[in-house]
């Protein structure tokens, strides 16, 4: 917290003392004076000294001189009194301490003071002068002076000529000792020095006073105003005048002023700024508590109070969280506030607690509050409620996480449709990485293979509807063009206006090309590349339907060759399979351009002939095609004769449907047999006894439920991993009270046709329910495996089926997971939209749907996609020669591949050998049904199976 600038004083500060300005300059040139004079003397007496020292060396130089010649005479004549006259003549006495003339061997011929006379030097105790230095001056007749700062006296030693007295003749060098005192000289010195200190005393005293004066004038009286004004403003008045003159103190006052203002203007804003800190701090959505060191509460605003329940802020104050909060929600808020106050540091966290029975996340902020000592007095915390934003973080991160790890492409454009962003599986498809692409538009992918007019249609699509899905090619970066399934939605913000889309597309080129090996299965024959029966039923209606209109005929050619079977088991699959082939080819050059090949099965072909005027244009074609026939097939080298049996039948003369008609044919194929082959017969109208005998199948049909002939047999369905029974097919048989055992071949039709079929399933479905009971009472029947029941054409659309289903599984809830039902593809498409809806609600029951009969009908991957299929039972025709036809093993494989892909499992029909068995477990095949494991056997033999397993294949 900031103090409080109206509180603070500086005479307050224990620290502190006051000291007017304008004293200031006048004690610091006092205190400047007091230091700078002593130095100045300190510094300059070595100078004075070596200046009085310089002056006595010149005096004495010039008295020596002047002594010297009248000393000899003197000293010669022993005469004192006249020595001292000529020093009083030429030296102040003052300054002679003595004189002293030593002889050549350093005694004293002559002194100032009578008793040193006749001493030697050594023995003068107060001359400082060794006897080395009178020996110099003896030696060099040098002049030679000597100072001496202790006694403040110098002495001067000058060579001189003494009258040898004991020789009476000649001269020796004697040395005169001149000592003359300082003291006079220095007293004069400073004498003058202390005029220069009076003199700078007083103009230092002067300029102090002046200084002072002006100071106080121009200076210190202003400042004197800054610091009124300071003070004032301080204390929160204000007004106060300052000098604001054209010079440095009057800018200071100018300044002053304008802080002033801008100061105002910062306590105005402080003050808005400290209103508007409360305003947000009470309405702040997020929770803000502050505690002081021990925990108690000094301040909340209204939002924690709210979340607390709507507790008053005055019984909140004072007292700790746990009185509060939860024990562990308490604890863990102390927790922070102490992690807080422990490092004086912010402290981010964010935590997920149950509180009033919600789960609730939190992020916190913490932070220490200071005093204006800088101590921390409290800890403030800021909550913010992140349940929400928690909870659509991890829905965003788990979008995001689909969004990157989808096999699908996602593109995501903005309302202008430019991209913005696009998944991994994006690039992986189009080759495109999403630097290339962003603020692109998605045509950059047209593969210019739809016309303007598909983009219109399907943008008005997405306009109307908001999502739009089709079938749609695009272009690569290779340049490789691919179809894909794309499906384009609206994306809306909170107003519901479109702020961009997204689509999501599947590369379905592998799926095409497994629709076109499918659709050439469905629709040619593998080995000769004719049309098959699925192709042969849909080009006879349209080629009936045609005929109607035109009123024409068509005629239907069954061509069974003679004697394959002998060259087959003779020579082996693979010289049958190029007799096939080669009788296929022969065949097609007879026909005409409008006419239909149809491989039937096996060696049998069937001739489509629209536009018949008459039975002899067919007679002509078959003709045609059984000499061809009849030329010898050359199969490596050897040549190989066989024939063929051909039955005509004519539309609309010999049937009104597609069905009978091939069914005449047949039969008149089979005359022409009967009469000893390479016969062309033309349907008689004999052959209706055939169709006699199934007016009375349908006849005594009516009565099989009441007369208890029909039974239900089973025929297990085998795990090829564990060889364990795996489900059973239940199969209708009738044995007759007249006419004994009847082929369901033979009946089924009937039944189908006549409408039989919906009491006799119904009868069949109760039969099978009922069974299950008992064998799940019995402990036959284990989880996993199914019975499953055949649902015909009429009856998966019979209005009853559902019902009469529904009370079976209430009557019997524990049998929904081990009964499924089989459908054929012919039975669904013939009717998609009624059968559809039927199939979704027996999944919704808990029952399987089987697909029989795959391969011998439509096979239509569209179909396929679309039905609620779990097994797919793949026709025994392409088991039959699984083991001998490379061909038929890879339409196999295709299939099995193709059903995991859609995770459908895979059921082979009419496994007979081992060899087949073995090629569809190295192909995974999931089960399989057939003589090789069981044929359908009776109640009760099924039970035996049940209970000791098929150990025998």
């Amino acid at each position: 917290m900031s103090a409080n600038l109206n509180e603070y004083s500086y005479s307050n500060s224990p620290m502190s003392f006051s000291f007017p300005l304008k004293l200031l300059i006048p004690t610091t040139i006092a205190i400047v004076a007091a230091v700078i004079i002593p130095l100045s003397v300190f510094l300059i007496t070595p100078v004075i000294e070596s200046q009085n020292e310089e002056t006595l060396t010149i005096e004495a130089n010039h008295a020596v001189t002047r002594l010297k010649n009248s000393l000899e005479y003197f000293v010669q004549k022993q005469d004192v009194s006249g020595v001292q006259r000529e020093l009083a003549l030429n030296v102040r006495p003052e300054d002679i301490k003595q004189l002293i003339v030593f002889s050549a061997a350093n005694i004293v011929l002559f002194s100032s003071r009578t008793e040193q006379i006749g001493e030697s030097h050594t023995n003068l105790v107060d001359i400082h002068i060794s006897t080395a230095l009178i020996d110099k001056v003896q030696s060099t007749k040098e002049t030679v002076h000597f100072y001496n700062r202790q006694e403040q006296a110098l002495y001067t030693l000058a060579s001189i000529n003494l009258f040898n007295s004991v020789a009476q003749q000649g001269t020796e060098q004697g040395v005169l000792l001149l000592e003359m005192s300082a003291k006079g000289v220095r007293s004069e010195t400073y004498k003058e020095l202390q005029v220069v200190a009076a003199a700078i005393a007083a103009a230092i005293v002067l300029l102090t006073i002046t200084l002072t004066f002006v100071l106080n004038r121009i200076v210190t009286s202003r400042i004197s105003q800054l610091v009124l004004a300071t003070k004032s403003f301080s204390n929160g008045s204000g007004n106060i005048e300052v000098w604001t003159g054209n010079d440095e103190l009057g800018e200071l006052g100018r300044a002053f002023k304008r802080m002033e203002l801008r100061i105002s203007a910062s306590h105005s804003q402080q003050a808005a700024n400290a209103d508007l800190l409360d305003e947000l701090f009470e309405n702040s959505p997020s929770l803000i508590i502050v505690r002081d060191k021990a925990g108690r509460y000094l301040r909340a605003n209204n939002a924690y109070l709210k979340f607390m329940g709507g507790v008053e802020l005055d019984d909140l104050l004072g007292h700790f969280p746990s009185e509060f909060l939860p024990g562990d929600v308490a604890q863990s808020a102390m927790d922070g506030d102490e992690k807080v106050l422990e490092t004086g540091q912010h402290f981010s966290s964010e935590r997920t607690f149950k509180f009033n029975s919600k789960i609730r996340t939190f992020y916190y902020e913490r932070f220490p509050l200071f005093d204006d000592e800088g101590a921390i007095y409290g800890v403030c915390t800021i909550a913010t409620d992140m349940t929400e934003r928690a909870a659509q973080e991890k829905e965003l991160r788990l979008a995001r996480y689909i969004f990157e790890t989808t096999h699908d492409g996602i593109i995501v454009t903005d309302q202008n449709n430019l991209i913005v962003d696009a998944n991994p599986a994006f690039e992986s498809v189009t080759g495109y990485s999403l630097d290339e692409v962003v603020g692109k538009a998605p045509n950059i992918l047209n593969s210019h293979n739809q016309s303007p007019s598909f983009y219109e249609s399907m943008w008005r699509t997405l306009e109307a509807t908001g999502i739009w899905s089709g079938e749609i090619w695009n272009r690569k970066k290779s340049g490789e063009i691919y179809p894909e399934w794309l499906t384009v939605k609206s994306i809306l913000d909170e107003q519901d206006n479109i702020s961009g889309y997204f689509g999501v597309f599947t590369d379905i080129t592998e799926q095409k090309k497994t629709e076109d090996s499918l659709r050439n299965l469905a629709y040619y024959d593998s080995l000769t590349n004719l049309a098959n029966r699925t192709l042969c039923q849909e080009r006879l209606n349209h080629d009936m339907e045609l005929s109607d209109r035109h009123q024409e005929s068509l005629a239907l050619v069954f061509i069974d060759l003679d004697f394959f079977k002998h060259v087959n088991d003779s020579l082996g699959h693979e010289y049958g399979d190029q007799l096939l082939i080669e009788a296929a080819r022969r065949i097609q050059e007879q026909v005409r351009r409008t006419d239909t090949v149809v491989r039937w099965g096996g060696d049998e072909f069937i001739l489509i002939l629209p536009g018949i005027f008459e039975g002899n244009m067919a007679l002509v074609i078959a003709s045609n095609v059984l000499d061809a026939l009849k030329k010898p097939f050359n199969l490596k080298n050897t040549d190989v004769y066989i024939g063929a049996s051909i039955g005509i039948a004519v539309y609309p003369n010999d049937a009104s449907d597609a069905k009978t008609l091939i069914q005449h044919a047949d039969a008149a194929m089979y005359s022409a047999k009967s009469k000893g082959r390479d016969q062309i017969c033309f349907f008689d109208p004999e052959l209706n006894r055939k169709n006699i005998e199934l007016i009375e199948i349908k006849s005594s049909l009516r009565n099989a439920l009441e007369n208890n002939e029909l039974e239900i047999y089973y025929q297990p369905k085998v795990c090829l991993e564990s060889r364990q029974i795996i489900g059973l097919e239940a199969l209708l048989r009738w044995n007759s009270s007249d006419k004994g055992q009847i082929s369901p071949a033979d009946f089924i039709p009937v039944a189908e046709s006549s409408g039989f079929i919906v009491p006799i399933g119904s009868w069949v479905i109760s039969q099978v329910c009922s069974q299950i009971v008992t064998w799940l009472e019995k402990g036959l029947l284990v989880e996993g495996q199914r019975v499953s029941v055949n649902l015909s054409p009429k009856q998966l659309t019979h209005p009853d089926l559902i019902p009469h289903i529904q009370k079976e599984l209430s009557a019997n809830r524990e049998i929904s997971d081990y009964l499924s039902f089989e459908i054929t593809e012919t039975a669904v498409i013939e009717n998609v939209q009624k059968a559809l809806p039927i199939l979704q609600k027996l999944r919704e029951q808990g029952l399987q749907i089987e697909l029989d009969d795959f391969g011998s009908g439509y096979s239509s991957l569209n179909y396929l996609r679309r039905l609620p299929v779990d097994i797919l039972k793949v026709d025994k025709t392409f088991i039959a020669e699984l083991a001998d036809n490379v061909a038929e093993q890879a339409i196999m494989a295709t299939i099995i591949q193709m059903a995991h892909t859609l995770n459908i499992q895979v059921v082979a029909e009419g496994v007979e050998t081992h060899d087949q068995l073995n090629i569809l477990e190295k192909m995974a095949c999931d089960k399989a049904q057939g003589f090789l494991f069981a044929r359908p056997l009776p109640c009760s033999e099924v039970e035996r199976l049940l209970s000791h397993g098929i150990n025998d294949f």
